[in-house]
């Protein structure tokens, strides 16, 4: 008890993300869903995740659902720091107010205004804390550069989503919160350091488990088949499929099974383009640059959307220049 108390206490103490925040290009579309347009438009701006939309019969539900994460919230009532909305979900059991400051989060980041998101989400306890951490994960795999400053990036994030899945262990989101941040590190280690992480066969163990508890969402199969790709890319089949289980075969099925669950989103075809790159940027040219083009015709409903079309014709610019 004395450890998970020490967690919670660390969860509010968190620094802010390490690195400066890079701005979503003002090339780009915007995006604004004020008002009623976020619920109105909820099912294509989170095909990606499917999170659950944050109303006050949400929170109520994982309050009852998760005993833990109930007394979190108490305690972040009584911060200084905290936002009023946590204060009168517990002191007044009124969960209108941090359900709009929560829905503003998302806002935020469907707008790419990815620094807002984060600064207003850890403000709000530890159900803001899961859509915060979401936004510094995507804002560090898109327009962060520079390595070590994702590795910073990632590794905090991962840690936060440790803290955090100490109060809700078994919501799916928080916990791919944690796979993603290892799967994105990974791809950042050398081979060496990525085969005595152990994150290897933890990303493929819990992506199995929610693939199976999600079968329907196409996050998971395709989070995995980049992992794959990674593996074999470092090891090769014949190694990756004797110790990992991962093989070209099995990183392009999962691919392939994402794209039949949702075809909308442009993050699934840059990341199986991005993988088959991994795989044989040569022997896939074609198909790489059937994905992107694909990709490039998609309409984007978010940010983060709009940013993963822009590297989908970055791939598709630097394979041509392959020839």
């Amino acid at each position: 008890m004395l450890r998970w108390l020490l967690s919670c206490s660390l969860l509010f103490s968190l620094p802010a993300a390490a690195t400066d925040w890079e701005d979503y290009p003002d090339d780009l579309p915007a995006f604004n869903y004020e008002g009623s347009a976020l619920k109105e438009h909820w099912a294509d701006l989170t095909a990606i995740t499917q999170v659950d939309y944050p109303d006050a019969n949400w929170l109520r539900s994982m309050m009852e659902q998760y005993p833990r994460l109930a007394i979190a919230v108490l305690e972040a009532a009584s911060g200084d720091d905290v936002h009023p909305a946590v204060a009168a979900a517990i002191h007044k059991t009124d969960y209108e107010p941090l359900a709009a400051q929560l829905q503003q989060v998302w806002r935020l980041h469907f707008a790419g205004r990815f620094k807002e998101a984060y600064e207003l989400g850890m403000t709000l306890g530890p159900f803001g804390q899961i859509p915060a951490v979401y936004s510094r994960l995507i804002h560090a795999t898109l327009l962060v550069k520079d390595k070590d400053e994702k590795l910073e990036e990632f590794n905090s994030a991962a840690e936060q989503s440790n803290v955090g899945l100490t109060l809700a262990a078994g919501y799916d989101f928080a916990l791919f919160g944690l796979v993603y941040a290892r799967v994105r590190t990974l791809e950042l280690m050398s081979t060496g350091e990525a085969r005595s992480s152990g994150y290897i066969p933890y990303s493929q163990e819990t992506l199995k488990e929610l693939r199976e508890r999600n079968p329907e969402q196409a996050i998971y199969p395709a989070t995995q088949g980049g992992l794959e790709a990674g593996i074999v890319e470092r090891v090769g089949s014949f190694l990756g499929s004797i110790t990992y289980g991962a093989t070209e075969s099995s990183s392009k099925e999962a691919f392939e099974k994402a794209m039949a669950l949702e075809h909308r989103v442009p993050a699934i075809y840059y990341e199986y383009a991005v993988a088959l790159s991994r795989l044989d940027a040569d022997d896939y040219r074609k198909k790489i640059r059937e994905l992107t083009s694909q990709c490039a015709t998609l309409t984007v409903h978010t940010a983060e959307e709009a940013l993963n079309q822009l590297h989908c014709r970055q791939l598709s610019e630097k394979t041509d220049k392959r020839k």
